[in-house]
C-alpha cells in the first residue's frame, strides 16, 4: 500500500521578503530607549503625583509608606548625619545642665556651712527646648529636564560641525528624529 505524498514548498524572493512578512516586534510591544525615557515622568510631574496620592500613602510600614520615603530621602541627602549632631548637641546639653546643678549644689552647701555667708542669689537654668527634625522633608523646585528637541537644538549650537552619527551618538537620539528637528528649525 504506498502512497504518493506530494510536497509544495513556496519559496519568498529575498528582496521582497521584507515588504511581505513584518518582521517588527509590535505584537510584543516592545518600546525603544527614547519611548521609555520619554514615557518617564519628569520631577513636576512626580510631584504632582505624590501630592495627589499624599493621604493614600500609609504613614508607617515597612514598604510604601510614608516613613520610608522619608528614610531613602535622608539616606541619600545626608539627613542622618544632621540627626547624629543634633543628639550629640543636646548630650552635651544634659551634661552641662547637670554641672551646672552640682555646682549650684555645692554652693548652697558652703553658703549653709558658713553662718556669716550672705545667702546667694537662686540661678535659674533656662530650660532648652528639644529640636524635633521635620516630619517631612522639604525638597527645593527644581527645574524641568529639557526636550530631547531642546537638547537637538542646543548641540547643534555647541557643535555646529559635528555629523549626524556622532551627535545622535552622544544624544543618544534616532538620526531621523535629529534630522526632523534640523529641518523643522533650519539648523
Amino acid at each position: 500500500m504506498a502512497q504518493n505524498v506530494s510536497l509544495n514548498k513556496k519559496v519568498v524572493n529575498k528582496r521582497i521578503y521584507t515588504k511581505i512578512i513584518d518582521t517588527s516586534f509590535k505584537e510584543l510591544d516592545v518600546k525603544t530607549i527614547q519611548e521609555q525615557v520619554a514615557a518617564q515622568p519628569t520631577v513636576q510631574e512626580f510631584f504632582d503625583m505624590y501630592n495627589t496620592l499624599f493621604y493614600n500613602i500609609n504613614e508607617l510600614g515597612p514598604t510604601l509608606s510614608q516613613e520610608i520615603l522619608i528614610k531613602t530621602s535622608q539616606e541619600y541627602i545626608g539627613a542622618e548625619q544632621d540627626n547624629e549632631l543634633i543628639s550629640l548637641l543636646q548630650a552635651e546639653i544634659s551634661n552641662l545642665r547637670e554641672q551646672l546643678l552640682a555646682s549650684q549644689q555645692q554652693l548652697s552647701d558652703l553658703a549653709t556651712a558658713i553662718p556669716e555667708a550672705p545667702e546667694l542669689p537662686k540661678i535659674e537654668i533656662p530650660e532648652v527646648p528639644v529640636v524635633e527634625l521635620p516630619k517631612t522633608p522639604t525638597t527645593p523646585a527644581t527645574e524641568d529636564p529639557p526636550t530631547n528637541e531642546e537638547r537637538v537644538i542646543s548641540d547643534f549650537k555647541r557643535y555646529p560641525n559635528s555629523n549626524k552619527n556622532k551627535r545622535a551618538s552622544r544624544l543618544n537620539l534616532n538620526k531621523d528624529f535629529i534630522k526632523k528637528i534640523k529641518k523643522k528649525h533650519s539648523l
